[in-house]
């Protein structure tokens, strides 16, 4: 059975990084999951975020925070692709006050306790009611940010999620399709 499942998975591959009729090789539509309960605390270190290698496709990062926990995470959008979505899949906490900063390039250049608004390309305090919606367009709406609108294009991005109240637990889909 093992061997069926990876020749298939092999096969999707292979059918997927396939060039198309624009010269762009794609990356596979796959899914890619990092939950911290399984795979390792994010880390809680501005100039040394996780790097995780995202896909094309949906990209879910389970985070578990408490008010003493900050994590940060590196991710690549590929070139022909875009960061379409962040869809709040989930969250649980007794004070629905999450937040979520994201920045361009690798790093934060300030911790969480010296960042303000203006180094951020955006960022939103989302909760409960976020539970199944893309808040994107949201972040980068945020008062005193660099702002910007629509999907952000390929490129490295870094994330910084907050938690400032009683432990919570968030599931984030970072949605990435072929740009426009």
């Amino acid at each position: 059975m093992k061997k069926f499942l990876l020749l298939v998975l092999g096969l999707s591959l292979i059918i997927s990084c396939s060039n198309d009729d624009d010269g762009v090789t794609e990356p596979p539509l796959l899914t890619f999951d990092y939950n911290e309960n399984l795979s390792g605390d994010l880390s809680s270190i501005n100039t040394t975020p996780t790097a995780l290698v995202f896909v094309g496709g949906q990209n879910t990062i389970t985070a578990t925070q408490s008010s003493s926990d900050v994590d940060y995470f590196t991710f690549t959008v590929p070139a022909g692709y875009q960061l379409s979505q962040i869809v709040v899949d989930d969250y649980q906490s007794s004070d629905d006050a999450g937040f979520i900063g994201i920045v361009n390039g690798n790093t934060f250049t300030t911790d969480a306790m010296n960042t303000n608004a203006s180094d951020l390309l955006g960022g939103l305090v989302y909760g409960v009611a976020n539970r199944g919606n893309d808040i994107l367009s949201d972040m980068g709406a945020l008062p005193g940010a660099q702002g910007f609108t629509g999907a952000l294009p390929s490129g490295n991005y870094s994330i910084w999620l907050n938690q400032t109240g009683a432990t919570s637990e968030t599931a984030l889909n970072f949605v990435i399709t072929k740009a426009n």
